[in-house]
C-alpha cells in the first residue's frame, strides 16, 4: 500500500508543537526564576509553585506526547498514529491554529485510507511502495 502523501505535514506538526510547548516551557522558567519568588514571599508562595508546576507537568506531557508520535508516524508505526490522535486532540485545546490543525489531524489520521496503511505496515513488517512507472 502507497504511503498517504499529508503524513509528513502531520509530522511537521507534531514537532511544531513540541517545539512552541517547549517555548511555553522556558517562558515558564524564566518568569518564575530567581526574581518571582523572591517577591511572594508571603502567602501566596504555595499556590503559586502548585500552579506552576501543574503548568510545567501539562507542557512536558504535551512535548513528549508530540515527539514520540512524531517518531512512531516516521518509522510508519500504528501507535504512532495513535499518539498522533491524541496529539492532535489535545491541540484542540490550543486555540486558534491548535484547533484548527487538531481537527484536520484528527479527520485526516481517522481516514481509512490512512489506518489501513499503518495496519498493512504493521502486519506486513516493512513498506511496500508502488513500483509503478
Amino acid at each position: 500500500m502507497k504511503k498517504p502523501d499529508l503524513l509528513i505535514l502531520v509530522v511537521v506538526w507534531e514537532l511544531l508543537s513540541a517545539f512552541f510547548a517547549l517555548m511555553g516551557l522556558l517562558s515558564v522558567a524564566i518568569i518564575v526564576f530567581p526574581d518571582a519568588t523572591v517577591s511572594m514571599l508571603g502567602t501566596a508562595l504555595p499556590g503559586f509553585i502548585f500552579g506552576i508546576s501543574i503548568i510545567v507537568l501539562i507542557l512536558l506531557s504535551y512535548i513528549i506526547i508530540s515527539i514520540i508520535a512524531a517518531i512512531g508516524i516516521i518509522n510508519n508505526r500504528n501507535w504512532g498514529r495513535i499518539m498522533g490522535i491524541v496529539q492532535a486532540a489535545l491541540s484542540i485545546f490550543a486555540p486558534p491554529m491548535g484547533t484548527v490543525a487538531g481537527i484536520l489531524i484528527l479527520v485526516y489520521l481517522l481516514r481509512p485510507d490512512v489506518e489501513g496503511y499503518f495496519k498493512s505496515v504493521e502486519s506486513n513488517g516493512s513498506i511496500q511502495e508502488n513500483t509503478d512507472k
